[in-house]
């Protein structure tokens, strides 16, 4: 069984969900607002992410077509002028992604080549690429350019194993792959998906096996309506056996950051091979527990944290030597557990976040509140996690759209969690995200 694509299928499936959610939400309504663009921009941005890592080349590819699309709409401000057209492709993107999620649990190959939906939105972007040009608003064709048929790199990609997920396979923990139908006959899109592992339910089955074994002896004891002492033995039996049974639904309950930080480090050596810079991850406190149900936003949030610390943050090796610095660029990834509060660091050792770069490009979306010299650190990374505000200015397999830091914002605060960010221009950055 291979953990990356059991984290691939449970956060793929929560993020699919969000998207129907929010396609629901404005059903009736009679046009878009900014929240639903910027909503349906962060489930596309971070699948696109995720199946980039997975190397899930299609899906992939039609998520890096939507965001081309989605740009148009968020910043170069277009309303969406025909809603069902609209309405029906992100359906059908979403469908098609369900669909294909849906085969990795019996182990079945996923689709590849070019999808009628990805051409469809190509044809969709070109339309609006003319109707910008027009209208006189597209100055930098670079920007309007469908970045959908860029590479990232030159670098052959390998393909990676997809395993049979057994646990969640099964009758019980999933729906019909062909067409994931309730008994009702209605496509099921509600239910939260979590897996569970085969070691879980030995161990619940072991703690109410002796627990029904402690039972029946004790019932032996009885002889009538006699009353029978316990023994301090049996007291102990007793207690033992509540731990053991207590372990095992924590178990099933929470989850350990051990099959995350796996992902992390993937993530982190694909993406040192595919920039040509070396760096290397150190995790720390991995075995630190959390509660199951939000695993999904955690890994979402730190997979656009890693991202940007080795695309934005480290610096390329040539830089990085003239500066003194060693060739390697160093990431930590360190998880704690303070007086019973999550606390997630992610420091890096790179460039720092450049700051005028940040209030450019705060100021280009219109998104200044006051002039750029009244900014004080602290509010600059604030904007830096507004959705489209970014210091990259070409988008790229990892980053460059502005949704990123967005996406660990939204995922955070949606968890109750504080988000803290320090960084120094030359020395690195470091991210604090904290949970109650």
């Amino acid at each position: 069984m291979d953990s990356m694509v059991e984290i691939f299928y449970e956060e793929s499936n929560a993020l699919i969900n969000e998207l129907r959610a929010e396609l629901l939400k404005y059903k009736e309504c009679e046009s878009y607002d900014e929240g639903f663009i910027k909503n349906v921009f962060r489930g596309i941005h971070t699948l696109k992410a995720d199946s980039t890592m997975m190397l899930f080349d299609t899906i992939s590819s039609l998520s890096r077509s939507f965001e081309s699309l989605l740009y148009f709409f968020r910043n170069k401000k277009l309303p969406i002028k025909d809603k069902n057209r609209f309405e029906n492709l992100l359906s059908d993107y979403i469908d098609f992604v369900k669909e294909e999620v849906d085969k990795l649990p019996i182990g079945e190959k996923l689709y590849t080549g070019e999808t009628e939906i990805d051409k469809e939105i190509k044809k969709y972007i070109d339309e609006l690429n003319a109707e910008c040009k027009v209208s006189g608003d597209c100055e930098d064709k670079e920007e309007c350019k469908n970045d959908s048929e860029e590479q990232s790199s030159g670098h052959p990609k390998k393909k990676r194993q997809v395993y049979y997920i057994a646990s969640a396979a099964s009758d019980d923990n999933v729906a019909d792959s062909s067409d994931n139908k309730s008994k009702s006959g209605k496509k099921n899109y509600d239910e939260s998906v979590v897996i569970v592992k085969q070691g879980d339910i030995d161990r619940i089955y072991s703690g109410v096996k002796h627990y029904n074994d402690f039972i029946s002896k004790l019932e032996k004891k009885f002889v009538g309506d006699e009353t029978i002492e316990l023994t301090r033995t049996d007291f102990i039996m007793f207690k033992d056996i509540g731990k053991s049974v207590f372990s095992a639904v924590e178990h099933l309950t929470k989850s350990d950051f051990v099959a995350i930080s796996k992902k992390m480090e993937m993530i982190v050596d694909e993406m040192s091979a595919s920039l040509c810079k070396p760096v290397k991850l150190l995790v720390s406190g991995e075995q630190t527990l959390v509660d199951k149900m939000k695993c999904e936003k955690i890994s979402s949030a730190l997979t656009h944290v890693i991202r940007n610390s080795v695309d934005h943050g480290i610096e390329d090796i040539e830089i990085r030597e003239s500066m003194g610095k060693p060739p390697i660029g160093l990431v930590r990834l360190i998880f704690s557990d303070k007086d019973g509060h999550l606390e997630i660091v992610v420091e890096d050792d790179g460039a720092g976040i450049d700051k005028k770069a940040v209030i450019e490009s705060a100021a280009k979306n219109n998104m200044l509140k006051k002039s750029p010299e009244q900014y004080t650190d602290d509010e600059v990374f604030d904007l830096l996690l507004m959705n489209g505000v970014s210091t990259t200015e070409k988008p790229n397999d990892y980053s460059g759209r502005g949704v990123g830091m967005d996406v660990i914002n939204h995922n955070v605060l949606a968890l109750g969690g504080k988000l803290k960010i320090t960084s120094k221009e030359g020395y690195g950055t470091k991210i604090i995200m904290m949970f109650e």
